[in-house]
């Protein structure tokens, strides 16, 4: 199952040209703002969106389980 987080206020804006604005999240980019004369279009990176003035970032709650890093254990050396 997904869930939404609101990160809005771990997001930091750094304005790129005269008509752009950066979305970073820790130093990652998760999208930008293209300011228009007919208003501000968001474009979000994948796994974020932009809702009702809110930045979201989706996470799956299931839990994953890794391979195992090691094969051959029945050998007795891990």
């Amino acid at each position: 199952m997904e869930k939404k987080i609101d990160i809005t206020s771990k997001v930091q804006g750094k304005l790129e040209d005269g008509r752009k604005m950066g979305l970073f999240l820790d130093e990652k980019k998760v999208g930008q703002i293209i300011m228009t004369d007919q208003g501000n279009h968001y474009e979000m990176a994948e796994g974020f969106e932009f809702d009702k003035d809110k930045i979201y970032k989706h996470e799956n709650d299931t839990i994953e389980y890794t391979k195992k890093y090691v094969d051959d254990c029945d050998m007795g050396w891990c």
